[in-house]
């Protein structure tokens, strides 16, 4: 808003300037959610309009508005503390003091809540997507070379004999197990917060089983206290990723380790060289898969730390919660991507080893050449 008035539509004057308002926006992480606030303005909206607590006029307006919202864009919303009021400032300024309606019989606390676990079904739905690419192309691998030899290891010192097939499969029993739960945590987010309010629920008429089936969601949060203040979804949700970048990195850590023995051949879209030594083909993308279950398990920990102390029920902590999972879906999803494409064996004869095949096997292509899901490449194949 802009004028006289620098206030907005929720604090009015107060934390209308200086550095306590910057301190308090969210605004500079609010662009993940933007779709998803929208996709509950509207719910929220049609509900609002089909139980008779605002015209359908009114409502036909706001959508209206809201829908001009979002062909300007993220970039366009007026200053804000964060994007529930830089979007409802926005539908004011376009449509007047009608546009204030939307916010009826709803607080920013189930609004916000509700808008998390909305985005954070699409996260883990990639990071599954993600997972189920990396288990095919493990599945590939041991159907390939079913028959063929190598050295199996304890205390990175050879032990027995196994197969290639063998290896592959353990990675793989890891990542289904890791896939339940990611399943098991996306089952509890997808319940909507929507219509407990700031943590009481509301006197107006709402339906908010209405509203969760218009979301998508599969049920509602039941006690309103619970649904506006917990974030215990969050937390599953990180450690599941986490439990996906553990398993990836002891992937690429075998696969770094079989490099160096001449076993396998890092690919060229995955690898980098030397500026001083350019006959060498480092692993680093492989190294930052390893890295990236540290990071994953310290978002665990620092989201874990913010909630730890928190009393019922809404606190403004849980703002600086939310960032903790966005970067854990965002870098475990990539490197599990990362870790279906970045090796092969080499063509030519190993530098330290003779791996030898099954009696009675042929020479076979370990990963094959047919099309793959998103995020896998066909690049291992027998010397």
């Amino acid at each position: 808003m802009s004028g006289e008035n620098d206030g907005t539509v929720v604090r009015r004057d107060r934390f209308s300037g200086g550095p306590a308002r910057s301190f308090l926006s969210s605004m500079d992480a609010d662009d993940r959610i933007f779709a998803a606030d929208l996709a509950v303005d509207r719910a929220h909206v049609v509900m609002l309009a089909e139980q008779g607590v605002i015209g359908d006029g009114e409502a036909a307006t706001i959508l209206g508005a809201l829908d001009g919202v979002e062909d300007a864009g993220f970039d366009a919303l007026p200053d804000g503390e964060d994007v529930h009021e830089a979007i409802e400032t926005a539908v004011v300024e376009r449509v007047g003091p009608v546009g204030g309606k939307m916010h009826t019989a709803r607080s920013r606390n189930d609004e916000v809540a509700t808008c998390i676990r909305a985005r954070l079904r699409e996260d883990l739905l990639d990071a599954l997507d993600a997972v189920l690419a990396l288990r095919g192309a493990l599945a590939d691998v041991a159907d390939a070379e079913a028959e063929t030899v190598m050295p199996g290891y304890t205390h990175l010192q050879p032990a027995q004999p196994t197969t290639v097939a063998h290896w592959a499969l353990s990675y793989e029993g890891a990542l289904t197990r890791d896939t339940g739960r990611l399943l098991d945590a996306f089952d509890r987010a997808n319940e909507s917060p929507l219509g407990a309010a700031a943590f009481a629920g509301t006197t107006f008429d709402v339906d908010r089983e209405r509203t969760a089936d218009l979301l998508g969601f599969d049920g509602v949060v039941t006690n309103a206290m619970d649904a506006s203040a917990s974030r215990d979804f969050l937390l599953e949700a990180v450690a599941a990723l986490s439990s996906v970048a553990v398993t990836c990195s002891g992937l690429a850590e075998d696969i770094v380790l079989f490099a160096n023995r001449g076993f396998v051949e890092l690919h060229d879209d995955y690898s980098s060289t030397s500026s001083i030594m350019p006959q060498k083909k480092n692993p680093d993308t492989l190294e930052l898969v390893r890295a990236t279950a540290g990071d994953a398990v310290g978002a665990y920990t620092s989201l874990a730390t913010t909630l730890k102390g928190l009393p019922r029920a809404y606190n403004r902590d849980l703002q600086r919660a939310t960032g903790h999972a966005w970067d854990a879906a965002d870098d475990v999803t990539a490197a599990t991507e990362v870790a279906a494409g970045a090796w092969r064996p080499p063509s030519g004869p190993p530098r330290n080893s003779k791996p030898r095949r099954a009696r009675g096997s042929r020479r076979r292509r370990a990963w094959r050449t047919r099309s793959r899901p998103r995020g896998c490449r066909s690049v291992l194949r027998t010397r």
